[in-house]
């Protein structure tokens, strides 16, 4: 059985490689021709355009991992099929069972390796090609500076404005200060607020700290300030949830949630982010119990219908995620509803395999 296992893993990872490149590829291709004009445009190099697909890459390889496994995982068991070798197993006494449940552990090292591939090399790379396309191919100049965990920004009148924290379903920024300058780039005034909200195209800063060196520090409610530009800038520029890491956007979310501020889209995305991985080993648990099955036509027959799995799945996923979002469901439940859904009916449909 270890020379048959050894076999199979073998043809499932000529298979696995194929289509994950292969997939791949076409997603890459895709994102050139939807940027096409930006690179025309901007006359962007041969070599920056490579550059930012390349760098595109890792999140692709997310997004397709889990079809590559339940595709290979069918076609390993269904070529089996077509070429009688699950027959000769059967009739030489073998459990195809027992077999490829081996799989199942497969599925667990692919699920582990996605999950430290998403927490590590995928959002670097998702940050420099964001990074790319807006500096070197749209010729952005970067208005938003990180530093000692805080926004830096030069404000429209010239001023210098540091900022914990942007809320973006709220239009609000937290914990702003704004440092008034001389022309020979001295302080003149500084100003400190809890929070500055978006209202009626203007910036309302309130509980607002006047500190004037040539006069008195003066209190304000509520201050206007329209030194500070539009909250698009912030949504342009900050990092996204793909461009952050577990702890990352854990730790943004929770500054924001010990400010006041509860953002649903983070929650979703931060338990996404956990949930993501485990649907290889459901995709292939799922793939394996399919391609056994009998009653389903087994085989390459199977093939097919795990092409309506994956869309299936899509779907669940789709519509989970849109109901976490709106607080429909449990915003930290949502990402999980596709994973345990289909882990429960590939389970079953596995117990199920008649030998």
């Amino acid at each position: 059985m270890k020379i048959l296992s050894r076999y199979f893993l073998k043809e499932f990872f000529k298979y696995f490689f194929l289509i994950l490149i292969g997939m791949t590829v076409i997603l890459l291709v895709a994102e050139f021709f939807d940027k096409m004009d930006e690179f025309y445009t901007n006359k962007s190099s041969i070599y920056l355009v490579f550059q930012y697909l390349l760098l595109q890459a890792p999140k692709s390889l997310l997004l397709v991992t889990p079809v590559a496994s339940l595709l290979s995982i069918l076609f390993t068991v269904g070529i089996a099929s077509k070429w009688k070798e699950t027959v000769a197993i059967r009739a030489a006494g073998g459990s195809l069972k027992k077999l490829f449940s081996s799989f199942l552990l497969l599925g667990i090292v692919i699920s582990v390796s996605v999950l430290i591939f998403s927490e590590t090399l995928a959002p670097l790379a998702t940050r420099k090609a964001a990074w790319i396309r807006n500096i070197k191919i749209l010729k952005k100049s970067p208005k938003i500076t990180y530093r000692e965990g805080a926004l830096w920004l030069k404000g429209l009148d010239g001023s210098l404005i540091r900022i914990r924290d942007f809320v973006e379903n709220k239009n609000k920024v937290l914990k702003i200060s704004i440092f008034i300058l001389s022309p020979s780039f001295e302080i003149q005034k500084r100003i400190e607020a809890e929070e500055a909200e978006w209202i009626d195209n203007r910036w309302k800063l309130k509980n607002a700290t006047v500190f004037d060196f040539n006069n008195d520090t003066k209190r304000h409610k509520a201050l206007i300030y329209t030194g500070l530009e539009e909250p698009n800038i912030f949504r342009e520029e900050m990092r996204k949830p793909g461009e952050m890491n577990f702890s990352e956007l854990y730790a943004y979310y929770k500054r924001l949630e010990n400010a006041g501020f509860k953002n649903l889209k983070y929650i979703v995305e931060l338990y996404g982010k956990l949930a993501y991985p485990t649907v290889n080993f459901v995709m292939i648990l799922f793939g394996v119990a399919l391609a056994l099955n009998a009653r389903l036509g087994g085989g390459l027959r199977a093939a097919g219908l795990g092409l309506v799995v994956i869309i299936g799945y899509w779907l669940v996923l789709s519509i989970s995620l849109s109901l976490g979002n709106t607080g429909t469901v449990s915003p930290a439940l949502a990402p999980w509803i596709g994973p345990v859904v289909f882990g429960i009916t590939g389970g079953y449909m596995f117990v199920r395999i008649k030998e």
